[in-house]
């Protein structure tokens, strides 16, 4: 904690504390008047040698870090007092020796060659009672701020048995060379229409849906950017005209009366965002199911100025989503599991007609796709495959120069040499492990602390000075 913390926070609690209606700022129930921050602000930069002249954007910027600082104070002033935390005499007289105040350190009597001499300021601690007493008065509080922050970095755990775990995963990685057998290059295999029938009827339990409606529409197509104002007002006349007499004696009737194409949806749920048919409309669907059969429904226009005058026509408790509606859909899974099915006979040919160390020439041969990765972990995306995790642990699982079994992923198969093997050794952990356990406890520390302190910050109650209040939404 530096120095300047003390001389900002003094000068910020030393002036008011009392009720004052021109509040500034807010920290819990510390409040603070825009004279008050202006006054330590100044004197902050002053500390910290920042010129006075600073660019808005500068000046804000530096605002915002003074008073995070400010917060933090009052989060471990707040802290200490509910631990408890204080420095005993001795504690306190060992933290000035060790870590001398920076502002102690400019001190031209405690210098050598204009370099600050430890030597010369334990003499002087040591000589000069009072000096060691103002010096461990001026202290304590960052000293205490010390304290507290070691309370809570202690409080942080590691495991150091799930690190050397990972240690040693981190280094366990291999080259290899893989085989890709991938069915989508297979752009021969087609489907028929049957075989994609086939498919919907097989699956058609993914196609029931409950509680379906379906509408009655007439469509009046928009006039187009282009038309005329005649053609726009003869557009509407035409629909108000049906929509009229479909008040009257129902759409269907109505329809046939004027000459107007009567179409009918396909059955949709109350969770359709689309009406097939008509488009995406969630109102209109809301519209669908708010009323019974045979209502009229309001006039509808959509976003392309399209007109539709619409009449709820039928409900049914269960209906299948029509084949005509998925096919496209069908027509793509039908012809994937085609294709993976005459893969997986291939790759059978292959491994039946070839010994392991013709893999890779066969492969080639037959046009089979050989790729070559390097430092392949459990986490890798291989180039052209991408991660496949499966295929990462047969790799690292396999002893150099060998092949791994033959790997299956939603249709894809891989076989693999292992090319280079590497793994970190329990020797090497050995040799290294203080450092890595020091090291992984420092992160959890500081991690630590960072969360504990955001937890703290996010209970207290802050109004944020007016010159940064735009700054934190």
């Amino acid at each position: 904690m530096k120095i300047y913390l003390l001389l900002t926070i003094m000068i910020l609690t030393s002036g008011f504390l009392g009720a004052n209606p021109d509040i500034a700022a807010r920290i819990g129930n510390r409040e603070y008047t825009q004279a008050e921050l202006d006054e330590g602000f100044a004197a902050y930069k002053e500390y910290r040698r920042i010129p006075q002249d600073l660019s808005q954007a500068d000046s804000q910027a530096l605002f915002q870090k003074y008073f995070d600082e400010i917060i933090a104070m009052n989060i471990y002033n707040k802290e200490i007092a509910e631990r408890g935390i204080s420095l005993t005499p001795g504690e306190l007289e060992a933290e000035i020796r060790r870590n001398p105040p920076s502002g102690v350190r400019q001190i031209p009597d405690l210098m050598t060659d204009g370099r600050f001499d430890q030597q010369k300021y334990e003499l002087a601690l040591f000589e000069r009672p009072e000096f060691r007493l103002s010096i461990m008065e001026y202290s304590r509080d960052v000293y205490n701020y010390h304290k507290l922050l070691s309370v809570i970095r202690a409080e942080a755990e590691i495991d150091s048995a799930a690190i050397r775990r990972a240690w040693m995963r981190e280094g366990h990685s291999a080259d290899a060379t893989i085989i890709y057998f991938d069915y989508t290059q297979l752009s021969q295999i087609q489907v028929e229409e049957d075989e994609i029938r086939a498919l919907y009827e097989q699956n058609l339990d993914e196609y029931l849906r409950e509680n379906g409606r379906s509408l009655y529409f007439v469509r009046f197509a928009g006039p187009g950017h282009r038309a005329s104002q005649g053609k726009e007002a003869e557009i509407l006349a035409n629909s108000e005209e049906l929509y009229a007499r479909a008040e009257e004696i129902g759409l269907h009737a109505a329809a046939e009366e004027l000459g107007y194409e009567l179409r009918q949806t396909p059955y949709f749920s109350a969770d359709d965002s689309i009406i097939r048919g008509i488009g995406r409309d969630d109102a209109l669907v809301r519209q669908a199911f708010a009323n019974p059969v045979g209502t009229l429904l309001p006039y509808y226009q959509n976003t392309m100025s399209d007109i539709y005058i619409c009449q709820v026509a039928d409900q049914v408790a269960e209906y299948h989503i029509p084949y005509d509606v998925e096919r496209a859909i069908l027509e793509i899974q039908a012809r994937s599991l085609k294709r993976q099915d005459h893969m997986q006979s291939l790759v059978q040919d292959f491994i039946r007609n070839h010994r392991s160390e013709q893999y890779l020439s066969a492969a080639e041969s037959a046009g089979f796709p050989v790729i070559r990765a390097e430092e392949i972990r459990l986490e890798s995306h291989i180039p052209s495959i991408g991660h496949v995790e499966a295929l990462n642990r047969a790799i690292l699982s396999s002893s150099e120069s060998s092949f791994t079994p033959l790997i299956e992923n939603h249709g894809f198969y891989y076989l693999a040499r292992v090319d280079k093997l590497r793994m970190r050794s329990l020797k090497e952990w050995e040799a290294s492990k203080d450092q890595i356990l020091d090291q992984a406890l420092q992160t959890a520390q500081e991690t630590h602390l960072d969360e504990w302190y955001l937890e703290r910050q996010a209970e207290l109650d802050i109004l944020w000075p007016p010159q940064i209040r735009h700054l934190q939404d």
